[in-house]
C-alpha cells in the first residue's frame, strides 16, 4: 500500500487544499464513497480523501457492481462542499472525468476519451468510472462524494468484461498510483475552481474535446423508454443534448439513462 498512502502522494500535489487535508486509507473496505457519506453525515469532515487497495461492494453508476480488486487500481473517493448550485452539481461528475483524462493522457501512448457523462475510455473501452452522490450533513450543508475507479493492472476487471473492460497496463507501462492520484487532484482542484468561479464554458470547451460521444449516433436507455439519435452538445449543467430521429431534441440527464453507441459500447 505504500504507494497509496499520502507520504507517496501528498509531496506531487500542486493544489491549494484538495487532498491536503483528512485521509482515510485502508487495505479492504467496503465502498469508498460509503465511507465518506457516513463521515459527511457525521459531520465529521468537510473536504476529505478516501483510498483502499480493494473494494468489496464497489459501486458505479446506476447501482451497477464495480469490481475492485487487491492491488489492481485506484480505489478513491473525494468529498467535498462544492460552490455550485443545486441544478449544476452534476458538472462535478464531468470534472472527475475531465480530471482523470488529463492525468491519463498525459501518459505516452494514452489518448484517453471520454464517453458521456463521465466514463472515460481507451481503445475502445472502459478505464475508469465515476459515481456521484449528495446529501446533506447535520448543518444542513449539502456535500458531495465523488468516487472513481481507475483499472491499472490487468486482473483489475472480471474476464467477462474484457470486451468493455481496459486496464492502463494494457497501454502503456503505468506509473506509481502514487502519480495517478496526485495527477487527478491536481486536474480536479482546477476544473472544480473554473466552473465554480463561473468559468463553465471554458471548461465545457475542454470536455468537449474529449468526448467521443458528441457528433455520434447513441441509443438512449431510459426506464420507460428506448430511442435513437444523435449525440449533439452537452449543456452548462452537463446534461447530453440528442437530436431524436423525429427531429426533436431531447436533454438527457446522466442519473436516469444509459447511452449506447450505435454499434456498441463507446
Amino acid at each position: 500500500m505504500h504507494d497509496l498512502s499520502p507520504a507517496a502522494w501528498q509531496p506531487l500535489l500542486t493544489t491549494r487544499t484538495l487532498g491536503r487535508g483528512a485521509v482515510i486509507c485502508e487495505h479492504t473496505l467496503a465502498s469508498t464513497n460509503t465511507v465518506l457519506k457516513d463521515f459527511a453525515r457525521k459531520g465529521t469532515f468537510r473536504e476529505a480523501i478516501c483510498l483502499c487497495e480493494q473494494q468489496t461492494t464497489g459501486r458505479g453508476r446506476l447501482d451497477r457492481s464495480w469490481s475492485s480488486p487487491e492491488g489492481q487500481g485506484v480505489w478513491m473517493s473525494v468529498l467535498l462542499q462544492p460552490g455550485l448550485p443545486p441544478e449544476r452539481l452534476p458538472l462535478l461528475t464531468l470534472c472527475a472525468a475531465v480530471a482523470m483524462t488529463q492525468a491519463l493522457r498525459a501518459l505516452p501512448g494514452c489518448g484517453a476519451r471520454i464517453k458521456w457523462p463521465n466514463d472515460v475510455i481507451l481503445c475502445g473501452r472502459k478505464v475508469c468510472g465515476v459515481l456521484l452522490e449528495a446529501g446533506f450533513a447535520p448543518d444542513g450543508r449539502q456535500f458531495v462524494v465523488i468516487g472513481t475507479g481507475l483499472n491499472v493492472r490487468r486482473e483489475a476487471y472480471p474476464p467477462e468484461l474484457a470486451d468493455r473492460a481496459i486496464a492502463l497496463e494494457e497501454v502503456c507501462p503505468p506509473p506509481e498510483r502514487s502519480a495517478l492520484i496526485a495527477a487527478y487532484l491536481n486536474h480536479l482542484e482546477e476544473a472544480i475552481r473554473a466552473c465554480e468561479s463561473g468559468y463553465i464554458p471554458g471548461f465545457l470547451k475542454t470536455y468537449r474535446n474529449f468526448s467521443c460521444t458528441l457528433g455520434s449516433a447513441v441509443q438512449v436507455i431510459a426506464p420507460a423508454e428506448t430511442y435513437a439519435g444523435t449525440a449533439l452538445d452537452v449543456d452548462d449543467s452537463g446534461a447530453l443534448l440528442v437530436r431524436a430521429e423525429d427531429g426533436s431534441v431531447r436533454r438527457v440527464l446522466a442519473g436516469d439513462v444509459s447511452v449506447r453507441g450505435m454499434m456498441g459500447y463507446v
